[in-house]
């Protein structure tokens, strides 16, 4: 009896793992909302921090002073990918999903998420209000001529484009201006060089350990804007990897010199300096990230330094629709409403958000504008929506297979962790590693 009691502990425990990751919220997000008797639930997954309750909260309560016939409850998991993946097991998918632009494809391409473009043409809403990214980016591909080009598969809710955030004590030691919206790549690196000689000279309180600049070369949103600035790119115009090519292997080569020169942090390496610690100088970034430096590091804002062909990485996160929610209609209502002008300013009260609705994140009076440093300074909350037609579309891999999309992106981490590796990491150079990659990429199939 003992040693069955045992097994079946341990099936259950089995079973437990098995189950999706994630789990029902409080109702904190409702605090102080109606609803009529006979309201109709929606279960909304999101990951579970409290900057997307936050987010989830902004909308419900704003969305409660106009609907009262739709509650949210929220369920939360800690990582997008297992928990799908746990969903489709399990056929347990919530009514809507958080979700990326960059990590949607492989779900959306294979029947997972509700196509929503009859919804938005059967309640005439305009896409153009919208940043092009942001709406592309809930797309499979960017290619108007593309098969599946018209679908849309979430309603974004952000826009994401990556700015830089400086540290203004560490310009003050300097003695150096602060970086402005309209300064190129070269005065960038100018910046990054004079900032590591008064480092390495420990001047002012200055240290060198300290780094001039981190790039986010470790993540494929950074990478991919950095190759671009020197002339690289990564895929073709036929949607193939393009990473063997001359210009991309030279913008690895810069980059890797620009990493050994001391100027960008080492995507290969921990390393015990930060942002957070006050021991960088200036970081590529993301509005979502603000919430976790604006009340502990002296910063502002400068937009993505240019050169002549620089494109800046940005996307979007938002909510998609099951496609087997029971309340797709009621979903629907929900996540327009996220898209509508009274749901972005909901979302705008929020510090981590730049709206996706142009009119609302281009309003100087908006309150995402509004959030200002330690010192209570204003900050240039401009910069993050600055030069959107040199935006970079990063879903690059989907016109080759939207079900790869997720393992082509992992691919290229793979390469650049190689590329930017003090011996190559066993691929011999960096031509050695862009053409096995490019191999690997070209050469990937999807298996059901």
């Amino acid at each position: 009896m003992k040693k069955f009691t045992v097994i079946l502990l341990l099936l259950v425990f089995a079973l437990t793992l098995a189950l999706p990751a994630c789990a029902r919220g409080g109702d904190e997000i409702n605090e102080g909302n109606e609803y009529e008797e006979d309201a109709v639930t929606i279960v909304v997954g999101i990951k579970a921090d409290s900057t997307e309750k936050a987010y989830l909260s902004a909308f419900s309560k704003a969305f409660n002073q106009v609907n009262k016939s739709i509650k949210i409850s929220p369920q939360t998991f800690a990582d997008y990918q297992q928990a799908m993946n746990n969903y489709i097991a399990t056929d347990s998918m919530p009514d809507i999903v958080w979700c990326t632009g960059d990590y949607h494809a492989p779900y959306s391409s294979t029947g997972h998420y509700e196509d929503l473009t009859p919804y938005f043409e059967r309640d005439g809403i305009d896409l153009s209000q919208y940043y092009q990214t942001s709406i592309d980016s809930a797309r499979l591909s960017n290619d108007p001529t593309a098969e599946n080009y018209d679908s849309i598969w979430f309603m974004p809710r952000d826009y994401n484009r990556l700015t830089i955030m400086y540290n203004k004590d560490i310009f003050d030691k300097a003695g150096m201006e602060y970086p402005t919206d309209d300064w190129t790549w070269e005065d960038f690196l100018e910046t990054c060089r004079t900032l590591r000689e008064k480092m390495n000279n420990n001047e002012n309180g200055l240290s060198q350990y300290m780094y001039p600049a981190d790039l986010l070369l470790n993540d494929n949103v950074g990478l991919f804007t950095a190759l671009t600035a020197e002339g690289g790119s990564i895929v073709d115009e036929n949607g193939d990897s393009n990473i063997t090519s001359m210009g991309t292997q030279l913008a690895y080569e810069a980059l890797r010199g620009y990493v050994q020169e001391g100027l960008f942090l080492d995507p290969t390496k921990s390393a015990s300096v930060s942002f957070s610690r006050n021991t960088i100088a200036m970081n590529a970034c993301v509005r979502p990230v603000l919430p976790g430096y604006i009340n502990d590091v002296n910063l502002d804002f400068a937009a993505y330094p240019l050169s002549e062909t620089t494109k800046v990485g940005a996307g979007c996160s938002g909510y998609a629709i099951s496609s087997t929610s029971k309340h797709k209609e009621e979903a629907w209502e929900f996540i327009k409403f996220i898209g509508s002008e009274e749901g972005q300013r909901a979302f705008a009260t929020t510090a981590g958000c730049v709206p996706v609705l142009k009119s609302v994140a281009e309003d100087e009076t908006s309150a995402w504008r509004r959030f200002t440093g330690i010192t209570g300074a204003e900050l240039n909350h401009a910069a993050f929506i600055a030069d959107s037609e040199r935006d970079l579309y990063l879903n690059v891999f989907d016109r080759k297979d939207p079900r790869l999309s997720t393992t082509l992106l992992k691919y290229m981490q793979e390469c650049s962790y190689a590329c930017f590796h003090e011996t190559f990491n066993g691929r011999g150079s960096i031509a050695g590693a862009t053409q096995y990659y490019q191999d690997q990429i070209n050469n990937a199939t999807f298996v059901g």
